[in-house]
């Protein structure tokens, strides 16, 4: 995956057509899950793929104890979202590149790049080692779950390049090494829309 295609999206993502009934809501079921959490202390958050910040807003306006770091590879969506969220940190990082991560994180976010890994097992093992033994992971991705998620989502690789939106057999696979699945949310606001999964992980011993 090029990062010239996503640097073409950056200023524009905001108006992008996926945003009402895909980006939104899995950003809407991000920042419930989030306010459920009971802790008095400082929550690390770990936002891997965060294009140009919309969810550390979100979380930002709504929450006063969250500490974000944002990562993604495509230096045009860092660079809207540091101007977006000036408190919030940033790095330049491809995902196969996390092994340099050293932070440890009480929850970690991937909304809508898993299907553009390389090597999501090997980045499900690094996810594992960042996160702290009581957090979570939040994944949510378009789901080519049947025939039709997968004709739909063929007209959306046409605007960024080849990706792989695995089945919920696929991913349980991918996963299966590194977490277990704890909760597992779909979203399907509108027939035209493919399924939208976001699983809730928690790390097991590797």
């Amino acid at each position: 995956m090029k990062s010239s295609i996503w640097n073409f999206w950056a200023n524009k993502y905001d108006r992008l057509w996926v945003q009402k009934h895909s980006l939104k809501p899995t950003r809407n079921y991000i920042l419930s899950t989030i306010s459920n959490m009971k802790s008095r202390d400082k929550v690390k958050i770990l936002d891997l793929g965060c294009g140009p910040g919309e969810l550390i807003e979100e979380l930002n306006n709504k929450f006063d104890h969250l500490s974000i770091t944002g990562i993604d590879f495509s230096e045009g969506m860092l660079e809207v979202s540091k101007r977006r969220n000036p408190k919030a940190s940033h790095i330049k990082m491809d995902v196969a590149d996390l092994h340099q991560l050293q932070d440890k994180f009480d929850v970690i976010i991937c909304t809508h790049s898993l299907p553009y890994y390389k090597d999501p097992e090997n980045v499900m093992k690094q996810l594992n080692r960042l996160l702290n033994n009581s957090g979570i992971v939040l994944i949510g991705f378009a789901s080519g779950n049947s025939l039709y998620d997968k004709f739909i989502l063929s007209f959306v690789k046409l605007t960024t390049g080849p990706a792989n939106y695995p089945s919920n057999e696929a991913f349980q696979l991918i996963v299966s090494n590194s977490f277990k699945i704890d909760d597992l949310k779909i979203i399907k606001e509108k027939f035209y829309m493919p399924r939208i999964a976001i699983y809730t992980l928690r790390k097991v011993s590797i």
